[in-house]
């Protein structure tokens, strides 16, 4: 059954963009990466600084597991 209502952020690992590259927290200055509902990303940089990566669509990505 599919969910109903607004999509939530999700704190993952990495993911895979539309065009093709990858945005993983290995990546240099990047300590969290989080896919939002609308297939934006959200990088957080090791000075606590969220942002929005400007042309990033995620197509699939690689969940935390707790």
């Amino acid at each position: 059954m599919a969910r109903k209502g607004k999509k939530r952020s999700i704190q993952v690992w990495g993911c895979d963009l539309e065009d093709g590259t990858r945005i993983s927290n290995d990546d240099d200055g990047i300590v969290s990466v989080i896919v939002n509902g609308d297939h934006s990303v959200t990088v957080t940089d090791s000075n606590n600084n969220a942002r929005i990566v400007e042309g990033a669509r995620w197509v699939s990505y690689v969940p935390r597991q707790n």
